[in-house]
């Protein structure tokens, strides 16, 4: 089995995502099928309803409803449905809460504060796979579940007590008795190397040709790959991106919205403009002036 070498922090524009997902066979939302992957981030997931194999490492086992898993940054794993799952008119569907956190922003934070070391220790430990369960189980998926819906502070707060959950509990066993290598027989992902190209390049005009040619693809091809993934074409999710890149410019920065457009790859600030409003709902100039009473009334 080939493994996939990839990240989650690029593809979610975020270190730290608890995503609920119901699906009819689990799979991530970030391939296209399910596939045998390694990221650095680090990743938990609860198994609310569903079955089949999980292989983490080259260690196989059966998985069913309540499998909870924690595994560290680069460990080759995937979950797979039974085939049942697969089946056209089934009536089987999957449930599931995934936790990815990139470990590179709480690195100082767990290295520094001793009251972190037992969080440090079990994310050492993850290299091996962690299988997490009885009451200790209970009580972190009825967080995440909870946490899923959550954003900002409350969402890493929640977090930080599940990892001292974990850290602490004594219902939790090895995968694997020794730290999980990664097999040589890895390929990258080349849309992770399309999207930093993408947001390295965003000041620039790209062409089709341009990012087909960073995936080592016809242009007829990528187009095909990029939607199955992202599910979006390149021209919607290089808006996108431009888009979400004026917000923050607009509002951490006090440069003007003509520079803004040059600074987002817009030829023309009436164009962007334009974009902006249909794309936000305002205009550039209204965003920002609501973006300061907010600042102004909760300082």
């Amino acid at each position: 089995m080939r493994l996939l070498h990839t990240e989650i922090t690029p593809l979610i524009n975020d270190f730290l995502s608890i995503d609920l997902r119901r699906q009819q066979f689990l799979q991530s939302p970030f391939h296209s099928q399910p596939s045998f992957h390694a990221h650095p981030e680090l990743e938990l997931v609860f198994i609310i309803e569903g079955y089949g194999t999980r292989i983490i490492g080259n260690k196989v086992e059966p998985f069913e409803s309540g499998d909870m898993v924690f595994i560290g940054s680069n460990v080759p794993h995937i979950w797979l449905s039974d085939e049942a799952f697969y089946k056209k008119n089934t009536t089987l569907s999957s449930k599931v809460v995934v936790t990815y956190f990139n470990p590179k922003i709480f690195e100082e934070l767990f290295n520094s504060v001793k009251e972190f070391s037992g969080i440090r220790d079990v994310i050492r430990q993850a290299s091996k796979g962690i299988k997490i369960f009885g009451e200790t189980r209970n009580v972190i998926a009825e967080k995440l579940i909870a946490l899923s819906s959550k954003s900002g502070f409350e969402k890493i707060e929640g977090l930080l007590q599940i990892m001292h959950i974990i850290s602490t509990s004594q219902h939790k066993s090895f995968i694997v008795n020794k730290e999980i290598e990664s097999p040589q027989s890895q390929y990258s992902d080349r849309l992770i190397d399309v999207i930093k190209f993408i947001k390295d390049n965003l000041q620039n005009q790209l062409s089709l040709k341009q990012v087909a040619a960073i995936a080592c693809m016809t242009e007829q091809s990528f187009c095909r790959f990029f939607r199955s993934r992202t599910k979006k074409s390149f021209s919607q999710y290089l808006s996108d991106q431009r888009i979400s890149h004026a917000c923050n410019l607009l509002i951490q920065t006090d440069k003007s919205v003509s520079e803004i457009s040059d600074l987002c790859g817009y030829r023309s600030s009436s164009h962007f403009c334009k974009v902006f409003k249909d794309q936000v709902g305002q205009s550039p100039y209204q965003y920002k002036k609501s973006a300061i009473r907010s600042k102004n009334k909760f300082p």
